[in-house]
């Protein structure tokens, strides 16, 4: 009976560290620590970010024979550029310490499981485990799925960025238009890959052991 308290004790401990805020894990370890959920939130802010630089790309077309309210257009597609930019650079991040967190956290768990002491319960344990680390698995790989997405969706709109920064004028904008229309239908794309992230993120955390 005490094995079976350690064992569930560890594993709530491990589910716990994995929802908790990055503030909260900092103070129990000195390396970050990026929660599940923490990584599903910015993954939510990057669709966001995607969105909000179409609309900022669509400004941009509507006010091509208009040149004050285009150079206002282009200064707030820069900005929102920068904005896109640091959030992918958040997100890139904060997987690499996640994965890592996530494998040091599964392998302390099996390590646990060890000391159990019937064979019956330390298989359905054990089960569990597999399962779980499965689950993180394919975040992992939607993860890289949507970053092949991601990844030329932002330099072909750095393009953008670039060249209007170098002309700013309707001359250049109706040159850029059907560029930017098909990053407009080439985000739904982007976004929908990211979407696949967050739900297996949540298959994953349904498959962690709850308080």
């Amino acid at each position: 009976m005490k094995n079976r308290i350690s064992i569930l004790a560890g594993a709530l401990a491990f589910g716990a560290l994995l929802f908790q805020p990055l503030h909260a894990a900092e103070s129990a370890k000195p390396a970050s620590v990026v929660s599940l959920m923490d990584f599903r939130n910015q993954l939510n802010l990057l669709q966001g970010d995607i969105a909000g630089i179409v609309g900022s790309l669509n400004l941009v077309k509507s006010c091509a024979t208009k040149q004050d309210e285009l150079t206002k257009a282009v200064a707030d597609l820069n900005s929102r550029f920068d904005r896109l930019q640091n959030r992918v650079e958040t997100v890139r991040s904060n997987a690499v310490i996640l994965k890592a967190t996530v494998k040091a956290h599964y392998e302390a768990w099996a390590k646990e499981l060890t000391s159990m002491q019937s064979a019956s319960l330390r298989e359905k344990a054990q089960d569990r485990l597999t399962r779980s680390e499965k689950e993180f698995e394919k975040i992992s790989a939607q993860a890289a799925e949507a970053k092949e997405e991601l990844l030329p969706f932002v330099s072909d709109i750095k393009d953008c960025v670039i060249y209007l920064n170098a002309d700013t004028s309707d001359e250049a904008v109706n040159t850029l238009s059907n560029t930017i229309w098909k990053l407009g239908n080439r985000s739904r794309s982007v976004s929908g890959s990211i979407t696949d992230v967050i739900e297996q993120i949540d298959a994953t955390v349904k498959s962690l052991p709850q308080r």
